[in-house]
């Protein structure tokens, strides 16, 4: 080759070299970007945790001091209403002492005793178990004293207080409150001495549309009636509405830094996962094929190995050598036999199942891992491969074509013992592919024949470089007879013993 040549093929690697670092930065740009959003989704979610735990602590705080406030109403209500029942005890008291109810009781005289709860209000007078005046309303606060004589119960003096939502009011003035805050007399699930209803859910009771916190007790002496304390729910999210304010611009703080932090951090972030990330493709990948390379190869082939003896699958291997590869590179120059072994590396990354494994085994020989499959499956994909490398061209840097063949050994696991046997099994076919001319596949002792144009006369060949037009069946085949090897593999193929099938069957 001509220095000019070389200088210019130098020229295009290194303009080739560079290309692929300019096409990553929008992949670099993306993953920064990618990088960025999952550190401030991890951010944000102990961020919006602790805003939500700050939250529910201030509610909960809030609550307490409304229950708080809640039954010191509730307590001021019912020290009203006992003082009411006492006043109603001691009129009781005050009208059995009198000694016109007193003689009317002994006498009996009905009439006087009806006279007398008349001009009373709110009281009444049982007599031989009669009710004489007007009986109380089921909405009352009562109390009743007894008269005896001799020790017999001859009637009784009952005085009331009335219960209904005018008293409440009362009871809510005189309690120390809140706006908003109201003590309420309830029976079942309406007001006292009105038809409004109300519903109750644990601590929150629904009244005419507002939604209040409570708490209540009973009324002693009123007929089941109970004293209700409310406080608006609105009015204890709003005292909660300001420290949950600040808490969410302490938290919008927090991740405002959060993302500074990301920003400021990216970009190292990055430069240090690109480097990771070339180091590991370094170490499993070949960077001239981009297939995988001897250390992935052999790391993957012990685990598929120990995963097809626990199971008792099927596993398959097939090794390819590149005919006459030394003639290209001397030939040719080592340029375009890179880009030979680029192009066979293109051929194998497309012509195989996903759960296989195409690897570069070490100079022009590959090697393919075929798991669960057996012989005659393993040789068609051989079979397949053969025909599309035999069928790829490479076109070089004057635009001409080169075309090469592969031989193909295949082997499967059957009753070898050790993964190392497998491998030896595969180089053992190919070599009788290379021993049988050249450009086949050999699986299990069987050879299968060279296609019927590259039967030529057995000569000492040259590799021939044509374009593709011209190219047909020539091009660079696979030479016949022993001159047509390199010196170390013909020395390998020399070494080993005839046995039956080791010469072309045709």
């Amino acid at each position: 080759m001509s220095p000019a040549a070389t200088a210019t093929s130098a020229a295009s690697g290194q303009e080739t070299a560079r290309r692929p670092r300019r096409a990553r930065s929008p992949i670099a740009r993306r993953a920064g970007i990618q990088l960025i959003i999952g550190v401030l989704i991890v951010g944000a979610i102990p961020i919006a945790s602790t805003v939500r735990i700050l939250e529910a602590n201030a509610l909960r705080n809030e609550r307490a001091q409304a229950d708080t406030a809640l039954r010191t109403q509730l307590q001021s209500g019912l020290r009203e209403l006992t003082r009411m029942g006492d006043q109603a005890s001691n009129r009781a008291a005050d009208l059995a002492r009198s000694p016109d109810v007193q003689r009317a009781f002994i006498t009996p005289r009905p009439a006087a005793l009806a006279r007398i709860a008349r001009e009373e209000r709110d009281v009444s007078f049982v007599l031989n178990n009669h009710r004489l005046g007007a009986a109380p309303s089921a909405n009352v606060l009562q109390r009743s004293v007894w008269l005896t004589v001799n020790g017999r119960r001859i009637g009784k003096v009952v005085a009331a207080k009335p219960l209904d939502q005018r008293l409440s009011r009362r009871l809510t003035g005189d309690a120390p409150h809140s706006r908003g805050d109201r003590l309420v007399l309830v029976e079942h699930s309406r007001l006292l001495g009105t038809s409004v209803a109300f519903t109750s859910h644990g601590r929150t009771v629904r009244l005419q549309g507002t939604r209040y916190r409570s708490l209540t007790t009973a009324v002693e002496d009123a007929g089941g009636a109970r004293l209700l304390a409310l406080r608006p729910q609105e009015a204890i999210d709003g005292n909660v509405a300001p420290y949950k304010q600040r808490i969410r611009y302490a938290a919008l703080g927090s991740f405002a830094l959060l993302v500074l932090v990301a920003l400021m951090f990216a970009g190292p972030l990055l430069r240090m996962l690109g480097d990771f990330r070339r180091v590991a493709s370094q170490a499993a990948t070949d960077s001239l094929t981009g297939l995988a390379n001897r250390r992935s190869f052999d790391e993957e082939l012990v685990l598929e190995w120990r995963r097809a003896h626990r199971i008792g699958d099927s596993l398959a291997l097939v090794l390819l050598d590149l005919d006459d590869f030394k003639q290209v590179n001397d030939t040719h120059g080592h340029p375009a036999g890179d880009a030979v072994l680029r192009t066979v590396g293109e051929v194998l990354g497309s012509g195989v199942r996903q759960i296989d494994l195409a690897a570069r085994y070490g100079g022009e020989e590959f090697v393919v891992l075929v798991p669960e499959s057996d012989l005659k499956g393993a040789t068609q994909l051989a079979k397949r491969l053969r025909l599309a490398v035999s069928k790829a061209r490479t076109e070089l840097a004057d635009g001409r074509l080169l075309k090469v063949t592969a031989s193909f050994g295949v082997a499967v696991k059957g009753d070898l013992t050790t993964a190392e046997g497998l491998v030896a099994a595969a180089d053992e076919a190919l070599y009788e592919a290379k021993r049988a001319g050249k450009d086949r596949v050999v699986a299990g002792g069987t050879v299968e024949a060279a296609p019927r144009a590259a039967a030529t006369p057995r000569k000492k060949t040259r590799a021939t470089i044509t374009d593709d037009a011209g190219l047909g069946e020539g091009g660079l085949r696979a030479a016949r007879g022993s001159g047509a090897r390199s010196g170390a593999k013909r020395s390998a193929a020399k070494g080993r013993s005839d046995r039956p099938g080791s010469k072309d069957p045709a």
